[in-house]
């Protein structure tokens, strides 16, 4: 099973290379879901580590009904990444009808040929997934990262399932939300070839911004190579 880490630091990054985690999803501001990461932070990773690097590009918080404006940020965002050697983007969005717009999904595949393209977890939202699914699968998208549009990803496992059985081996569905060295296990069962977690200790205050806890990637990269 791969195993994709999500990071918002250089310290985070180089844990999940050292313990073997299979690619680093970067970010910032975990405590708002995630944000496009700061240019520095991408270079520096990208010059001082070799893991395969996927990067978020999240405009802002809140909703994913993005304005003219919000779409010219993605925009230039996916090309300042583009000049880094990265592995993939993850970006993703969603209309007002809950759908998403099959043109934009086609316009971000054509900018960035040649990476694996993630659609992230505004597929939680949308409602009519199975038709989402199919718009993805039509844009040439590798891959979306959902909870099966519940609080866990453990909750979402019927629809992730059902997700990954009709996409076939078009897209990957990557089941993402709450997972942890406890239940990682049951996605491997599941059939799923890829988990997305932040191994976050559930002791880390609140209020503070997430960090990796070691022991907890460990323990899942362990467990998902039985």
């Amino acid at each position: 099973m791969n195993i994709e880490v999500c990071c918002n630091s250089v310290y985070s990054v180089q844990i999940a290379e050292q313990l073997g985690a299979s690619r680093v999803e970067l970010c910032q501001n975990l405590l708002q879901d995630g944000l496009t990461p700061r240019l520095e932070l991408l270079q520096e990773v990208c010059e001082s580590h070799a893991i395969p690097i996927h990067v978020l590009i999240r405009p802002r918080v809140g909703d994913f009904f993005y304005s003219t404006s919000d779409l010219k940020r993605i925009d230039e965002a996916i090309h300042q990444a583009l000049k880094f050697p990265i592995a993939g983007i993850v970006v993703g969005h969603m209309n007002r009808k809950k759908g998403v717009d099959p043109a934009l999904l086609r316009h971000w595949r054509t900018v960035t040929q040649g990476l694996e393209l993630t659609f992230h977890r505004a597929f939680d939202q949308v409602s009519k997934p199975f038709n989402v699914l199919e718009d993805l699968v039509e844009a040439g998208f590798n891959r979306i990262l959902s909870s099966g549009q519940q609080p866990t990803a453990a909750l979402g496992i019927d629809l992730l399932r059902d997700l990954q059985k009709v996409a076939g081996t078009s897209l990957e569905v990557m089941p993402g939300g709450g997972i942890n060295d406890t239940n990682a296990p049951f996605f491997l069962d599941a059939g799923f070839n890829s988990i997305h977690l932040s191994a976050k200790s559930a002791t880390h205050p609140a209020h503070l911004e997430p960090i990796i806890d070691s022991n907890i990637l460990k323990n899942v990269i362990t467990l998902s190579s039985k």
